[in-house]
C-alpha cells in the first residue's frame, strides 16, 4: 500500500498497544515505525528489474522482522520510557509484520518469507490505494493528535480501525466469490487456461479484475458487486510464447517468471525482446515492462533487464472503472491484440 495508509495503519496499531498510557506518542511512535520497510526504496540495486522485484523483500520479511522488533524496541525503551520493554515490543513487532501482512494482500508480490526462496505473496484482495480504506484510518490519526485524551477521538479511531479491519476481510470474501464465478465462466466458454488471478481493480473493492493465462493466450474479464447476471466477458491477447524457448535460460526471465508468478506476456519490439507484468494495469496499459534480451539473426543475448515504456496507463481509465462499477456494458479493453 502507499505510505501514507502504512503510517495511519502503524498508528493505529500503536493506539489499539499503547494508546491508553499515552495516545499521541503511541500513534505517532506507531506510524513512524510502520514506515521503515518501505525504505528499502532508497537501495540501489543492479538494475530495474532487482529494484522491482527486491522492493518488499528482506525489510518485508516477518522472519527478519522478529528477530529485529526487540532490539528496536529496547533502542526506543532505553530512549524513552514512557512504555515498558513490553508494550514497546508489541507495537514495534506489530507495525511491522501488520505493514507486510497489508502490503501481502495487494497484487505487486511481497516476500513474507525471505530468505527462503517462496514466491511473493500476491493475493490482490485489495488494490494498492484504496481511499475508502485509508480515510477512515488518517481520520482517527488526525483525530487523536489534535484532541488524544477526547472520547470522541477514540470513537474515531477504534471506529476507523474496526471499520478497516472489516473492509479488508471483505474484500478477501468478494474477492473469492469472485474466482468462483470465473471458474465456472471459463469453464461454460470452453477457455482452457492454466492459472486465474482475480484482483482488485483501481480504488475499490467493488469492481475486479480477472486475469486468466494458458500457454498462448492471456483473457481479461470484469466484474462488478453490482452486475445484474453471471456473463463474463473476456478478451484473449496473445503472450507470443514462440519468443520463450530464446530466454528461457536467462535469470532476468527466470527471475521475472517466478516474481510475476507466471503472469508474464512477451513482445518483440524491432531486435529487443520485452517481458511485462501482467498483474498490474488494464489492457492494453501496464505498469512494468523490460527488455530482458536482444534478438540478432539467430543468436539471442542477454541484456541488463531495464525498464522500458508500454502504453500510458491514461486517467480516463479511472473513469471508466467508476462507469463499470454500475453498468456492465462499459468495456474497459482498449483493444483487442491479435
Amino acid at each position: 500500500m502507499d505510505t501514507i495508509t502504512q503510517a495511519v495503519l502503524g498508528g493505529a496499531v500503536g493506539y489499539v498497544v499503547a494508546g491508553k498510557i499515552s495516545p499521541r506518542k503511541a500513534v505517532l511512535c506507531g506510524a513512524a515505525v510502520a514506515i521503515l520497510p518501505d525504505l528499502d526504496v532508497f537501495i540501489t540495486h543492479l538494475n530495474d528489474l532487482d529494484a522491482f522485484t527486491l522492493h518488499r523483500s528482506w525489510t518485508h520479511s516477518w522472519l527478519i522482522q522478529t528477530l529485529i522488533a526487540p532490539a528496536l524496541a529496547y533502542a526506543l525503551y532505553k530512549l524513552d520510557n514512557t512504555f515498558r520493554f513490553v508494550t514497546w515490543f508489541w507495537l514495534v513487532w506489530l507495525a511491522l509484520v501488520t505493514h507486510s501482512a497489508l502490503d501481502a494482500l495487494t497484487v505487486y508480490g511481497t516476500q513474507l518469507f525471505w530468505p527462503f526462496l517462496l514466491p511473493p505473496v500476491s493475493g490482490g484482495s485489495v488494490f494498492i490505494i484504496d481511499p475508502l480504506y485509508s480515510v477512515p484510518l488518517l481520520a482517527g490519526f488526525i483525530a487523536i493528535l489534535i484532541k488524544p485524551n477526547k472520547r470522541v477521538s477514540h470513537r474515531i479511531m477504534l471506529s476507523g480501525f474496526v471499520f478497516s479491519c472489516a473492509y479488508l476481510l471483505a474484500g478477501l470474501f468478494i474477492q473469492n466469490w469472485v474466482e468462483q464465478q470465473a471458474n465456472i465462466a471459463l469453464q461454460k466458454q470452453g477457455i482452457k487456461y492454466d492459472k486465474v488471478l482475480v484482483a482488485a481493480a483501481p480504488l475499490n473493492i467493488i469492481l475486479w479484475r480477472t486475469l486468466v493465462i494458458n500457454e498462448d493466450y492471456y483473457y481479461q474479464g470484469f466484474r462488478s458487486v453490482f452486475d445484474q447476471d453471471n456473463n463474463f466477458n473476456f478478451s484473449q491477447h496473445a503472450r507470443h510464447s514462440e519468443l520463450k524457448p530464446l530466454i528461457t535460460s536467462l535469470p532476468a526471465f527466470q527471475r521475472l517468471d517466478w516474481f510475476s508468478h507466471g503472469f508474464y506476456a512477451l513482445e518483440q519490439r524491432e531486435n529487443t525482446i520485452v517481458a511485462r507484468d501482467l498483474r498490474m494495469g488494464i489492457e492494453p496499459s501496464y505498469f512494468f515492462h523490460f527488455a530482458i534480451a536482444e534478438r540478432n539473426q539467430q543468436q539471442t543475448t542477454a541484456l541488463s533487464p531495464q525498464r522500458v515504456e508500454g502504453e500510458q496507463v491514461q486517467l480516463s481509465a479511472l473513469k471508466l472503472v467508476w462507469q463499470r462499477i454500475w453498468n456492465q456494458d462499459v468495456q474497459l479493453n482498449f483493444h483487442q491484440s491479435e
